[in-house]
């Protein structure tokens, strides 16, 4: 009954912060277009052209919400199997144990790529004016007049991104571990447990005649 608890916890930890990680994602990918809105539009006032590249770090955060998603659905298909009788068995335990664990590790080698890209890359900015290049000089002057810094780790909504799915990989690895362990526990499968019952009932009724 102890590890049942645990399980049902860890899976509900798995949801919550499953579903704050896609989130965070989801906000991180609207405020990096209002943003971009925002820069494009300020500098077309002045006849500049403006193209930010942060494709990179859009692309590692996309692939990231994907994951929470997935995560997201596996959790509460685990949870609600638990209260089957027939979720309990091998047949069901295993596919939930894998496909949480390949969530846990695929979720954990982005959010590593999402962190090395925070703490070191920046968006690439490039401005012409009347198809003549901008200087980098120039364009520094007009991010620090917009208040809008091209560093990634100066940006509050991708520092999101970088630490709260960790917790979505601690809770995913921890219910993978857990639902592996209640499999590899699960002496019969349902279907076998069926027909032992089945078995025994017939026994007792050729005992009886």
């Amino acid at each position: 009954m102890a590890s049942k608890i645990l399980l049902l916890v860890s899976l509900f930890l798995t949801f919550a912060f499953s579903v704050i990680g896609l989130s965070v994602v989801i906000n991180a990918l609207v405020k990096s277009n209002q943003e971009s809105s925002y820069v494009k539009s300020a500098a077309a006032l002045d006849g500049i052209v403006v193209d930010l590249n942060y494709h990179n770090i859009y692309s590692v955060c996309s692939v990231i919400g994907a994951v929470c998603a997935l995560l997201t659905v596996n959790s509460i298909v685990s949870t609600f199997s638990q209260i089957l009788p027939i979720g309990k068995t091998r047949r069901f335990l295993r596919p939930q144990a894998f496909l949480m664990l390949f969530g846990a590790l695929w979720l954990l080698a982005t959010v590593i790529a999402c962190d090395v890209l925070f703490a070191t890359r920046s968006t690439q900015v490039t401005a012409t004016l009347d198809g003549f290049a901008v200087s980098q000089s120039v364009i520094q002057q007009m991010e620090q007049s917009l208040g809008v810094p091209p560093e990634y780790s100066k940006k509050w909504y991708l520092r999101l991104c970088a630490v709260l799915p960790w917790f979505a990989v601690l809770f995913a690895t921890l219910s993978g571990l857990l639902l592996h362990n209640a499999a590899r526990n699960t002496k019969i499968d349902y279907s076998r447990s069926a027909e032992l019952a089945e078995s025994e009932k017939i026994t007792r009724t050729s005992d009886v005649q």
